[in-house]
């Protein structure tokens, strides 16, 4: 027995509930037996509530005095089981002989295996006998091919007093087994931590004695379900059905806190995340606020700047632009189709002007002629409507038009500058 199963009984309960307890395979009986071709049902309610349908079928086996000296309820016991080949490999010990050892309370454990329950858990392509040792435990398994379910296994302690302890027992123990049948590992498989791992598995560590041996895989842990596991596990069928129920009712209660707990963290980052849309938000309205009371002083500057501009290129020119538009208005100086009697100048090149026409398409020609010869365009409203209003009746016709005027390019000719001049009329 290793010192720390010596002194497992001193370590406190939440400590124990972490260990899995490994009994070394020397202390169990052990039996491999063909199965029938389906399980037997005394107890429907029972068999639904067990670890497996084979259970009743098992301790009922136990139960006789020809195949086991000592009743399943003073047994520890366990099996392996494979259904492709009917067969099962049956482990048990007594419970009275694990108390002369020091082994009590085996409920305060998180899983209690025998030693040798790892080289049950891979499967073997060729007919092949191994060695497994587990701390002062060794075991030998002869597997046939393709086959999970041991026909031989045999375990024996090794006498660390003694000289070559481990060669000692390995000897006695290939005297219990005929290895015709079998290849024999060449290495000892050395059992090391046992893990359960997130994914609902237990990982057992193995490793090579000695490893040198270039036949050898190199990997070697083995990872067996947790619920297949309970087939295994030493404990009372009662206490295993009761134990798993109350661990999966711990996990389901574990993950509900472990949502619980995302889904308040989601909320406490959705929280902070609308403060601070919230209080980004206010920055754009401050800034959207601060802009507009710079609209006006914007305005303000975008008007100077036109100014300017208008400067630059001269400011207003009333007589000239009238001059210009007047060259365009068509008939002779003294007798014109189009007159003007009143110009509004918004700007250097907006101008609004107000005459009378000899009649509707005299007032349109002189229109046409004006932005045919880039002198200026008529404007228009958002809606893209061109802002002039042409009226005719009574004898006469009005009109009211509002231009763009296009700046003068250099190609006019000197004589048309002076007939423009010759031709400025602001009035009928």
């Amino acid at each position: 027995m290793s010192d720390e199963q010596d002194s497992v009984s001193d370590l406190p309960m939440g400590e124990l509930r972490e260990i899995t307890l490994r009994i070394p395979g020397e202390c169990f009986f052990c039996e491999t037996i063909n199965l029938p071709t389906s399980p037997p049902i005394k107890n429907e309610s029972k068999s639904n509530a067990s670890i497996s349908p084979w259970d009743d079928y098992l301790e009922d086996l136990l139960n006789e005095t020809e195949f086991s000296p000592y009743p399943a309820d003073q047994l520890a016991w366990g099996y392996h089981l494979c259904e492709e080949s009917k067969k099962a490999f049956l482990f048990a010990t007594p419970l009275g002989k694990l108390r002369q050892m020091g082994w009590q309370n085996l409920e305060l454990f998180r899983r209690v295996f025998p030693s040798f329950i790892s080289l049950i858990g891979k499967r073997y392509d060729e007919p092949t006998a191994i060695f497994l040792q587990v701390d002062e435990s060794l075991t030998l398994a002869c597997f046939g091919a393709g086959s999970m379910v041991p026909e031989f296994l045999y375990s024996r302690a090794i006498e660390s007093e003694e000289t070559d302890g481990l060669g000692k027992a390995k000897s006695k123990l290939l005297g219990l087994v005929d290895l015709s049948k079998f290849e024999l590992c060449p290495d000892v498989l050395v059992g090391g931590e046992v893990f359960r791992r997130e994914d609902n598995t237990f990982e057992f560590e193995h490793q090579w004695l000695v490893g040198k041996d270039p036949a050898l895989e190199l990997e070697q842990d083995v990872y067996m379900d947790a619920d297949f596991l309970w087939q295994h596990d030493l404990r009372s069928l009662d206490f295993k059905i009761a134990e798993k129920t109350r661990r999966r009712q711990e996990r389901t209660r574990w993950k509900s806190i472990k949502l619980s707990l995302v889904f308040a963290i989601l909320i406490v980052f959705g929280l902070i995340g609308v403060k601070i849309g919230d209080f980004q938000l206010e920055k754009i309205n401050q800034s959207e606020q601060i802009k507009r009371t710079q609209v006006p002083l914007v305005l303000e500057s975008q008007k100077l700047l036109e100014k300017l501009k208008q400067n630059q290129l001269g400011g207003i020119d009333p007589f000239g632009t009238i001059g210009r538009m007047a060259t365009f208005r068509g008939g002779g100086v003294d007798n014109p189709h189009v007159w003007f009697s009143h110009a509004h100048f918004e700007t250097r090149n907006h101008v609004k002007i107000e005459g009378e026409g000899r009649n509707v398409e005299s007032v349109n020609n002189f229109i046409e002629r004006l932005e045919t010869n880039q002198v200026a365009l008529v404007r228009r409203d958002r809606s893209g409507d061109e802002l002039r209003d042409i009226k005719s009746g009574g004898g006469s016709t009005t009109f009211d038009v509002e231009f763009d005027m296009l700046e003068e390019t250099k190609s006019v000719q000197p004589n048309a500058q002076a007939e423009m001049e010759d031709n400025q009329t602001f009035s009928k």
